[in-house]
């Protein structure tokens, strides 16, 4: 016979919710960045799919009155389920075994044999154990399991599952009220057998909806270290950005530059000032670094680089060195925003080399809604520029406005209008400026498959009769563990292939 025996815990449940949020791609001239939110929604949507055995038990305890109290502000019962079970009223010991449950608000484990206590909240688990956890979403094999429903502490051995949507094993698992910590573990999103990338470490500690500090960090591309770091911190939940959210290697061919092999590492000196090497390789350029020391505080940053920079026209600029100050605040309680970015340093285009100095205040406003499906978002800036190659000085208005339309779950556009008094024609250096001041982007989004994303970009010169520019064709396409992006620019007769190799 089946039996069920209930006890109140004195304390509430396990740990709360561990959430993921959505790799930045460099600008290119027909805005097609403006459509990037796409990929990070859907990659948003694939990492967090719940899994159907958490579903399942969420359903379970909503049909099930006892396990929730019919007064709130009491704790919830622990449950415990077996073929047989013992219970000693006095001492709180409790015995179960034959397909044992145990259970507590949206959380159970299951095992075969248990020994625990009513009064304590005491579980020890001897043999395999099964855990799930609606949230954080947590669904583990393990070992030697001992948790503690009163003080919601406990350890696992020999763990191998997930942590939302996060697959994970390793040595030990030690719960916490508020964090989470791996011993000698591995965690990766990609659900293969044989991961194609993954990131082992140490030690690992979670912070659900705050922040991940692995130890001793090393992140794999199938069974080669491409990259490691003594302290490896990542925002996850609602801290997170995509940013945050990506291991620091990209793989990306084009037929003007060859194979790049992009690689970033950075190292903090305090919680303000962190170095980097931003390392790129091309096969048709060889290496082109970006070298920096970075302080940043909330609104403000100040950064000091020294290295190569491509914009979307494939015009290359050398920076040795540079000095950039950014600032950023909102207005008041205004829906606009100021921008404040000064640069000082020397550019070399290997035709010349000039001492640059640039200045620009920027003020952008808060998405407009024009209907339930358009937004509008307009920005409006001015820049002043001294170089000391021909010791000229140039002033330059310009102003954007840009406007999305999400027609249907599948197929989204975009329009946008840029004008800009700078151009190559009156600036001393090309790079990121086009070559006339009117332009009209445009472009869209339609989806094809779950996995597969047709874009179609376009660039208008809306001073010479909306001339064609630029036309580029993209194709998206989830390889599993990774994504591909593939694009083709007509007007340049160019290839470009980006694999993103790792959605952290």
């Amino acid at each position: 016979m089946y039996k069920k025996m209930y006890f109140l815990s004195t304390l509430a449940a396990l740990a709360t919710a561990l959430n993921i949020n959505p790799s930045k791609a460099a600008a290119d001239s027909t805005d097609v960045n403006l459509l990037n939110y796409i990929q990070d929604q859907k990659d948003y949507e694939l990492h967090h799919t719940i899994n159907k055995e958490l579903i399942d038990l969420h359903n379970e305890v909503d049909n099930e009155k006892f396990i929730r109290p019919l007064d709130s502000s009491k704790p919830a019962p622990i449950i415990f389920e077996g073929k047989d079970i013992s219970y000693n009223s006095l001492t709180g010991a409790v015995y179960a075994k034959g397909n044992v449950k145990i259970t507590h608000k949206y959380s159970r484990m299951t095992t075969d044999a248990m020994n625990g206590n009513a009064k304590s909240g005491e579980v020890d688990i001897k043999d395999k154990a099964h855990m799930l956890q609606y949230t954080p979403a947590v669904v583990l094999d393990g070992y030697d399991t001992r948790y503690n429903y009163n003080t919601k502490k406990g350890k696992m051995e020999n763990i191998k599952g997930s942590i939302n949507n996060k697959f994970i094993w390793g040595k030990k698992i030690e719960f916490y009220p508020e964090e989470m910590i791996i011993y000698n573990g591995s965690i990766t999103r990609c659900p293969a057998k044989t991961p194609d990338y993954r990131m082992s470490a140490d030690k690992i500690e979670i912070w659900p909806d705050d922040h991940m500090i692995a130890y001793n960090a090393k992140f794999w591309i199938k069974n080669q270290v491409i990259y490691k770091k003594s302290r490896y911190i990542a925002k996850i939940g609602k801290n997170a950005t995509h940013e945050d959210s990506s291991i620091p290697i990209h793989l990306t061919y084009n037929s003007d530059d060859g194979l790049h092999v992009q690689y970033y590492y950075d190292k903090d000196i305090n919680n303000k000032i962190k170095t980097y090497i931003d390392f790129n390789y091309y096969t048709k350029h060889d290496l082109r670094n970006v070298y920096g020391i970075k302080w940043y505080n909330g609104k403000a940053s100040v950064r000091l680089e020294d290295g190569y920079y491509e914009d979307s026209n494939n015009n290359w600029i050398k920076k040795e060195p540079t000095v950039i100050f950014n600032y950023n605040t909102p207005i008041a309680k205004s829906p606009f925003t100021l921008g404040l970015s000064t640069e000082y340093g020397k550019w070399d285009d290997d035709i010349k080399s000039s001492w640059h100095s640039g200045t620009t205040v920027s003020v952008a406003h808060t998405p407009i809604l024009l209907s339930d499906k358009l937004k509008l978002y307009p920005d409006v800036g001015y820049t002043w520029i001294h170089e000391s190659y021909d010791n000229s000085k140039t002033n330059n208005f310009y102003y954007d406005t840009t406007v999305m339309a999400d027609i249907s779950s599948k197929f989204i556009a975009y329009t946008a209008y840029h004008y800009s008094h700078s151009t190559t024609q009156n600036s001393l250096f090309d790079y990121g400026y086009d070559n006339y001041s009117k332009k009209i982007t445009a472009g869209f989004s339609y989806e094809l498959t779950p996995k597969d994303r047709v874009v179609v970009a376009n660039e208008f010169n809306a001073g010479d009769g909306m001339k064609t520019m630029d036309r580029d064709y993209y194709w998206y396409h989830n390889f599993h563990c990774l994504n591909m992006v593939l694009q083709y620019r007509e007007k340049r007769r160019s290839w470009h292939v980006k694999f993103n190799l790792v959605h952290w």
